[in-house]
């Protein structure tokens, strides 16, 4: 399914809103919480090396970032082999001096959530090879400790998990940048890191205007500027 076949339902038919250019204003690391892994074609027959290098890039420069929409995917407790139950989709919209369209992302990325003790010894293991700083490594263990302390200290607490923002072939995964999110009975909340820069998503809304089986199920808005503006998030 097309984004757009649920888009269109879910935000109307005028695609566009406009610009504005000023920069965003980030949270700070430590506030306390609250509440498509990206594809491209392969010649049949052939596996990627292992020292390939990824298909595409990192999250864009935060300060070119106008607005982001997060989709989450809930494929259920047995999504079949090589999947998570778990995903949210990234949509980032680019100060580009056109428009705002929000069926064109400039960028956009699938992420897989799962537990985060895998996310930490993976940055653990970067670490240890030297290509991750001990500075590096400390924001993957804090998450992963604001994730303990969820589920520990939330009542309505259902979990708490962590992804890597990375790309195809195999697994190249981004120093630095990674997704931790939380979800209780109240809803969902998210937490995106990219090296220094943190910033919040959410809080999560349900999708109740698309009935499609492989629709989001919610959605979030990093919309600093109002420039996704509408009645979807009221």
């Amino acid at each position: 399914m097309r984004d757009s076949d649920w888009l269109d339902a879910f935000i109307g038919s005028e695609p566009t809103v406009p610009l504005m250019s000023s920069p965003p204003t980030l949270p700070e690391a430590d506030a306390p919480l609250t509440l498509s892994r990206a594809s491209a074609p392969r010649p049949a027959g052939k596996k990627p090396r292992k020292d390939s290098k990824p298909w595409f890039t990192r999250f864009p420069p935060l300060g070119r970032v106008r607005a982001m929409r997060a989709q989450f995917f809930d494929n259920g407790p047995n999504p079949g082999k090589g999947n998570t139950q778990h995903t949210i989709k990234l949509r980032v919209y680019l100060d580009d001096g056109m428009p705002l369209n929000q069926r064109t992302p400039h960028w956009h990325r699938l992420v897989e959530l799962i537990d985060p003790k895998k996310v930490v010894a993976w940055a653990e293991q970067e670490h240890a090879a030297g290509r991750i700083p001990e500075t590096g490594l400390a924001p993957y263990r804090e998450a992963a400790d604001a994730a303990a302390a969820w589920m520990r200290d939330e009542p309505e607490a259902l979990w708490a998990k962590m992804g890597h923002i990375g790309s195809p072939p195999g697994n190249h995964y981004f120093h630095g940048q990674f997704l931790l999110v939380v979800a209780g009975e109240e809803g969902m909340e998210a937490r995106l890191h990219l090296d220094a820069e943190v910033i919040e998503i959410g809080p999560f809304y349900a999708n109740t205007r698309s009935k499609k089986a492989n629709a989001p199920k919610r959605h979030a808005l990093y919309d600093p500027h109002g420039l996704v503006a509408g009645t979807e998030d009221a």
